[in-house]
């Protein structure tokens, strides 16, 4: 199964990656009053980040209500992107690790892995998480003492999301790739489908598998405050489905529940943009919601945070022709690897 969804993830990763090479050949030296391309830069950008996966349950029975969270922990990512080509080296130096507080709150492990393409007017978004070591801080339940650390806790999160935007005025990739810039203010209404599949285990016999599937109307936009400063903005709610089953190592009998889950997601991202020198602060809280059973809710929430500055230097005219011709074999050879699929 494992071997079969990673497959399916590399084959739309190829096919995407296919119609991304086209879409970006297509699009070159066509700068418009609405956006800025920088198809001819070779960006580089560094970026400190805090990305987690957290819970929140609410007991009505017990009047209880308490968060499950990892150990945050800021990472840095190197990256190196020209067209669609785009490599990310991610390594954090102890110095600017800004915790020391594992003894009190347990030792986290964090692993990610994603992307996002576009075409044309679609965006995709693929994602693989796993975070182990979660802690309940006793302030939540209403008691002294230590935290409560659960070093076993494992989430392992594996979906995306596959959007439309409406208005070709608005870029997306002026907010999470830097490799264009919104010159005239615009936004648009972006409806989403996202889907996810998450498994938690806890060193126990029990294991939750948990499917949620939901379709939100999205409306994001991006304002130009000034020529060289862009504030971006969104907001979205939506409706789906959920399945929660729990199974056993032992003899015990496998249990299930389903119903409706509630999604909401919220952007926010403010930019200096200059022909080479960019920088910026963005922050993305993507939450579902669902019930248990008809006293226990909870709360699934991704939570990204990120501040970056980044560079863009000219290729030389000789290389890019060179690069063009590599593109056009790409594209030849990737049809045809398609074709035979």
């Amino acid at each position: 199964m494992t071997i079969n969804v990673f497959y399916s993830l590399l084959l739309l990763g190829t096919i995407s990656l296919n119609a991304q090479v086209n879409d970006s050949i297509a699009k070159y030296n066509t700068s418009d009053e609405f956006i800025e391309y920088y198809d001819d830069y070779f960006t580089t950008r560094i970026g400190f980040s805090n990305n987690f996966n957290s819970y929140t349950l609410n007991d009505k029975n017990n009047n209880l209500k308490f968060n499950l969270t990892p150990n945050q922990k800021l990472k840095s990512t190197f990256t190196f992107l020209f067209r669609f080509i785009e490599i990310d080296i991610a390594y954090t130096p102890k110095f600017i690790k800004f915790n020391n507080d594992d003894a009190e709150n347990g030792t986290t492990k964090f692993f990610n892995i994603g992307t996002r393409l576009y075409h044309k007017k679609w965006m995709q978004n693929i994602q693989y998480s796993k975070t182990t070591g979660y802690y309940v801080a006793v302030s939540d339940l209403g008691i002294s003492g230590d935290n409560i650390i659960f070093p076993d806790f494992k989430v392992s999160k594996m979906g995306g999301s596959t959007s439309y935007i409406f208005n070709s005025n608005y870029s997306f990739r002026a907010v999470f790739k830097q490799n264009e810039w919104q010159k005239k203010s615009a936004g648009s209404f972006v409806p989403t489908l996202s889907y996810y599949y998450t498994r938690i285990s806890d060193n126990t016999p029990a294991s939750n598998n948990i499917y949620d599937i939901a379709i939100a109307p999205a409306y994001c936009y991006n304002w130009v405050i000034l020529e060289k400063i862009l504030l971006s903005g969104g907001v979205s709610g939506g409706i789906g489905y959920n399945y929660t089953g729990v199974v056993y190592d032992d003899d015990t009998p496998s249990k299930a529940v389903d119903g409706i889950t509630y999604q909401t997601e919220f952007k926010l991202a403010i930019g200096y943009n200059s022909p080479k020198f960019y920088s910026g602060i963005s922050a993305d809280i993507n939450s579902f919601y669902h019930k248990i059973d008809s006293n226990i809710s909870v709360k699934d929430q991704q939570t990204f945070f990120e501040f970056f500055l980044g560079y863009r230097f000219k290729v030389p005219d000789k290389y890019l022709k060179k690069f063009d011709a590599l593109e056009q074999k790409s594209i030849k050879k990737i049809n045809s690897n398609i074709k035979k699929q």
